[in-house]
Parts: C-alpha cells; sequence; structure tokens
C-alpha cells in the first residue's frame, strides 16, 4: 500500500505544524499596532462603515504578519544569538514553506485591499515594500540605524495614512499622523536593546549598537522616547491639536516607571522583560490617543479588543520572540 498523500499548495504540503510555525513566526500580538492605527486614521476621517473596517483590520494584520515572517527569515544570523528558537521554526519550514507563506499572506492583503478604493491600494502598495525591504536586501532598510527606525515607524504611520484613505484622501501633515510615527519611532530604540549583545556579536549596526556600552543605549533611548510629549506640546501650543491631547502627558509618567526598570536591567533577558512592558504602554498610548480623537462607545469597544487580543495571544505564548532566555544563563559543569 502506498502511503496517503498530504495536500499541497504549490510544491509545499499543506501541514498542520506548518501554519503553527508561520503564525508563531507572524508575532500575532504586533497586529495590534498597525490594527489600532488604521482604526484611528479611519475614524478620524469620519469612517463608520463596520465593512470598510473589518477588511483594513484584516489587510492590517496579515501585513503585519507577513513582515515579522519575513524578518524572521532575514534575520537568522542575529537571531542564532538572540532567538535561536526562532532559527529552529524557521528552519522547519524552509525556503519554499516561507515564500509560500509570504505568498498567502500579501495575495490575501491585496485581495482585500481591492474593496478599499486605489488610494488604499497605493498606501498599501508603499507598505509592502517598506515591510518587505525592512530586512531583505538589497536596502534592507534595518541595517542603518536611522532608515531602521524610519521604516520601523511606518507600522503606525502607514496604517493611519491607510484608514484615512479609506475615505478618499490623505494628508501628510495631520498631527496625530506625525505624532503617532514619530512616537513608533522613538519607540523602535527600546525593541533594539534586549538584542544587543547578538547585533554586536552579528557585527548589526542598530540604534543599540552604535554605542560602546548597554547603558548609553539604554540612556539614549530612554531619553528619546519622552520626546514625542514634546512634540505633542508644541501641537497644542500652535493649535493644531485640541487641548483635550494634553491628557496623552500621563503616558509620559507610566514610561518613566519603565525608563528606571530599563536602567536597573543588568542582562538582556531583565530587558526584554522591560520591552514586554514597553510594547504594552506603546499600544496603551495609541489606544488611549484614539480615544481623545473619538471619545464614544465604538472607541472603548476597540481598545478591549485590542487589550484582549493582546492578552490572549501572550496568555497562550503565540510569540516567536522569547522573553526567558535561557541559553544566555551560563550552563554549570558536570562533575
Amino acid at each position: 500500500m502506498s502511503p496517503p498523500q498530504l495536500p499541497i499548495f504549490g510544491t509545499v504540503p499543506i501541514l498542520p505544524h506548518t501554519f503553527q510555525i508561520v503564525l508563531r513566526l507572524s508575532r500575532p500580538r504586533t497586529w495590534t499596532f498597525a490594527a489600532s492605527s488604521f482604526i484611528l486614521g479611519y475614524m478620524l476621517a469620519g469612517g463608520s462603515s463596520l465593512f470598510q473596517m473589518a477588511l483594513g483590520l484584516a489587510v492590517a494584520g496579515l501585513v503585519t504578519a507577513a513582515t515579522n515572517v519575513v524578518n524572521a527569515f532575514a534575520d537568522r544570523k542575529e537571531d542564532a544569538v538572540n532567538q535561536p528558537s526562532r532559527v529552529f521554526w524557521i528552519d522547519q519550514i524552509g525556503l519554499p514553506g516561507t515564500v509560500t507563506s509570504l505568498l498567502v499572506l500579501y495575495g490575501m492583503a491585496v485581495a482585500a485591499s481591492v474593496l478599499l478604493g486605489p488610494l488604499f491600494m497605493l498606501v498599501l502598495a508603499v507598505g509592502i515594500f517598506n515591510s518587505i525591504f525592512y530586512s531583505v536586501r538589497p536596502l534592507r532598510f534595518k541595517a542603518r540605524p536611522l532608515a531602521s527606525l524610519v521604516s520601523f515607524s511606518g507600522a503606525v504611520g502607514l496604517s493611519f495614512l491607510s484608514g484615512v484613505a479609506v475615505m478618499g484622501s490623505v494628508n501628510l501633515l495631520n498631527p496625530v499622523f506625525l505624532l503617532l510615527t514619530y512616537f513608533m519611532f522613538t519607540y523602535g530604540t527600546v525593541k533594539n536593546l534586549p538584542d544587543y549583545s547578538g547585533d554586536k556579536k552579528a557585527g548589526t549596526r542598530t540604534s543599540a549598537t552604535i554605542f560602546h556600552s548597554l547603558a548609553n543605549a539604554v540612556r539614549f533611548s530612554g531619553i528619546l522616547v519622552f520626546t514625542p510629549y514634546i512634540l505633542l506640546t508644541a501641537f497644542i501650543a500652535a493649535g493644531s491639536l485640541a487641548p483635550i491631547y494634553l491628557a496623552d502627558l500621563g503616558m509620559g509618567l507610566i514610561f518613566a516607571i519603565i525608563f528606571f526598570q530599563m536602567l536597573r536591567a543588568k542582562s538582556s533577558q531583565e530587558l526584554e522583560k522591560t520591552h514586554t512592558f514597553g510594547f504594552f504602554y506603546a499600544i496603551s498610548f495609541i489606544l488611549f490617543t484614539l480615544v481623545l480623537t473619538s471619545p464614544t462607545l465604538a472607541s472603548i469597544i476597540v481598545i478591549l479588543a485590542a487589550y484582549l487580543w493582546t492578552l490572549l495571544v501572550s496568555r497562550v505564548s503565540l510569540d516567536s520572540r522569547v522573553e526567558n532566555r535561557d541559553w544566555e544563563k551560563p550552563r554549570r559543569k558536570k562533575t
């Protein structure tokens, strides 16, 4: 008797474990950045269609998922030190599985975008370009510290613009867009801190490794992440934003606590834990700005859904970025 034939997609077998690996590599908790930014832009532009909102959220999640898979494949050298389990998962599905999953993710995003209009599709095209070449050569934006942060900020900025684009117009001088994009630009320095040692060994230049010591990188990142509040105050003083946005300043107090923990961190694992708190802080800043922009029941529902999703995927450990870095601890010699 011949063995049972597995269903295939092209030349790649469709296996349950392949789907699970791709889902983990896609890092579902990070989808909330793009999703919440899309909602903010869409509601700020006056959108109210649940159908358009659902499609936009789907596209935001799909592109973010694809971005994370591309990044995992392109960063195998760095991840051999920073996140070795991620290298193992990539090896499990191989190049064919990686390419197939990316074709499916990007393909579904493009297909859904057709129903959201040509301007949305244009923003999506820029987003996909940024998604791929953030990690992939020859451009590989993340290989250059400044370009890396600019590209990383697109996860929020371009998502916000896509939400506005659904309504038929895009304003690059929108103060909320500028504030959120710059906020994400500065937050990008925080995520590089836990990977300082691995990136140093791999010869990768990041906003952290350009400093001779991790302590200096932490201080620089902490100071930089406070600067969006200066921009926020300037916009309010100039009349570009309503005074209600002063409430966002309260988020700075939360980051002050996180910054204090960053300064006390003595290892990559401890910095990874503070990065987790930083992740929730960054999401909260965007969601709180959404409430200030549109203080409605719909905004409250969006916030609850975003936190529920993030906590759920964190609870089941559905993320390829591992917080407990056991491999970095020195092993005891057997006697």
